[in-house]
């Protein structure tokens, strides 16, 4: 077995993939659960897009015996790119924090519980992290993470501070204090300043300039905010494999979804809860809308999931990169819409506390609007539109993990634009009234009016409890986390007038049509 797993791992080191897998099988042809020749498996499954070997792999590993947390880890990381999120919530709660070895684990496991919402087990999981080591930076880091989503804005700073404090030019804390609008802001410019200097790479390039962008910001020194944010930009669009043809590719897929396509009905339409899918384009008031939404009693907001892709991939069996694949389109006609509307709603059941109506937040599903109408015929789509040049600086203002690679230059957000507000238009044309439209503007302004026409939309008396969004302790993991436990903020409109001038290109291309 030993020398098996060693001629795998050679042969995957060496670019070797065919023969790494025939190594890998041979080992789980032995002892069939053996779960690092499992994890392998799935792992180089994923790398050649296979994703229901990688699945059914991932899966057999769970019988099998954990020798060590790293093991765990390796298999909650897997389950994580599967969206096995109900597995990954299940494992947590059966091996506690008591129960791991070191700060790093615990704060490894944090992660890639926050990854997937799963926000109060994560807090628990980072807590018991610096408690076994105070001084452990992934650990504060992701306990300080965990303190924004929670509103606990003071311990978030703190837990940052210290973690620079050990790991001077870490560039996610000193990202992330930017966001908390603390006192004492020239201090951490000079910090900053002094980290950017030395940064290592692209990555934590973008992350302090970002961090600069959003202090001298709030300071209202805007010409050298634009300074630091086209800084930001640039290093973050040199990471990114993104280009507008090929966006455009999958665009034009999607517009060949017809209504004889969504005519058909068979899908899963048996419950237990309904979903209603908030969508629009990132930072044009999603989360805002989910809060509100989520203050009803019978509404349990979902957060942001990828859940529907997941089920996209086990249709199609690709494990495509990004939001959706033109391929996946294109072969849509021969998938099982009931079986995957039903993977979707079971995978979603932990998140929906036995309410009859769960949100779901993720707002690039508007990509997916055509297989969640068919899988799901009774879901309903709310859908927010914000001013273009409005949505465009504020996405231009947000530092991305991996979402939204055209927002790092005004000339390809406004590409995107296009695109997507003709697509809109096209699910509009097919869908008719299963689309409610909110304009941001109005659900600031006339907060009580939108929120009622948002709940009979989706087939419920209106509450007025639904608009004390601040009052709520529950976690937001979004770029708004700490705008939302401002409540609703009439203010955020025409910020783009401070930067007018640089935002030239983008108001000329937007006024073009």
């Amino acid at each position: 077995m030993r020398r098996l797993l060693q001629r795998a791992e050679t042969y995957r080191a060496s670019g070797q993939l065919a023969d790494a897998i025939a190594n890998y099988e041979a080992c789980t042809a032995i002892v069939p659960d053996h779960v690092p020749a499992l994890l392998g498996l799935a792992e180089l499954h994923l790398e050649a897009g296979a994703h229901n070997p990688a699945r059914e792999a991932a899966l057999r590993a769970l019988s099998g015996h954990m020798d060590s947390p790293r093991t765990v880890l390796r298999l909650m990381e897997t389950l994580n790119v599967l969206s096995e999120s109900t597995l990954m919530v299940q494992i947590a709660a059966q091996l506690p924090p008591p129960l791991w070895d070191s700060a790093q684990s615990l704060a490894q496991m944090a992660y890639q519980l926050s990854l997937i919402g799963a926000h109060d087990l994560a807090r628990e999981f980072a807590r018991a992290g610096v408690a076994r080591d105070p001084n452990h930076p992934p650990s504060l880091y992701v306990h300080a993470t965990l303190d924004v989503f929670f509103g606990d804005i003071e311990s978030a700073a703190e837990h940052a501070e210290r973690c620079i404090a050990i790991l001077p030019g870490d560039p996610g804390s000193h990202w992330l204090l930017s966001r908390l609008r603390q006192p004492d802001a020239g201090r951490r410019i000079d910090r900053i300043r002094r980290e950017l200097a030395r940064a290592p790479d692209a990555e934590a390039t973008a992350y302090l300039a970002y961090a600069l962008h959003n202090e001298l910001h709030d300071q209202r020194d805007y010409a050298a905010a634009w300074d630091a944010l086209v800084l930001g930009c640039r290093a973050k669009r040199s990471t990114l494999d993104y280009s507008i043809e090929a966006a455009g590719r999958l665009f034009d897929a999607l517009m060949t979804w017809s209504e004889e396509d969504l005519a058909v009905r068979d899908g899963w339409e048996e419950g237990p809860f309904d979903p209603v899918f908030v969508i629009g384009l990132h930072r044009s008031g999603t989360t805002l809308a989910e809060r509100i939404l989520g203050g009803h009693s019978l509404i349990r907001a979902g957060g942001e999931t990828y859940d529907l892709r997941a089920q996209l991939r086990r249709a199609s069996g690709r494990h495509f990169q990004g939001e959706l694949d033109p391929a996946v389109v294109e072969a849509r006609s021969g998938f099982d819409y009931r079986a995957i509307g039903e993977g979707y709603i079971t995978g979603m059941r932990w998140r929906g506390a036995g309410k009859p109506l769960v949100t779901d937040k993720l707002p690039s599903n508007y990509y997916n609007v055509g297989f969640i109408a068919r899988a799901l015929p009774r879901a309903r789509f709310i859908h927010l539109r914000r001013d273009p040049v409005d949505v465009g600086l504020s996405s231009l203002r947000t530092l991305f993990s991996h979402a939204c690679p055209y927002s790092y230059d005004q000339l390809e957000f406004v590409a995107h634009y296009r695109r997507y507000q003709a697509l809109m238009q096209h699910w509009r044309d097919l869908l008719g009234d299963r689309i409610l439209d909110v304009d941001y503007d109005d659900l600031v302004q006339n907060p009580e009016a939108t929120s009622a026409a948002m709940a009979r939309f989706c087939g419920v008396a209106y509450e007025p409890g639904m608009l004390a969004i601040e009052a709520r302790k529950d976690a937001v993991s979004t770029a708004s986390s700490v705008m939302m436990r401002d409540g609703i903020r009439r203010d955020r409109g025409r910020i783009w007038q401070a930067y007018e001038r640089q935002l030239s290109p983008m108001i000329e291309a937007v006024a073009a049509g």
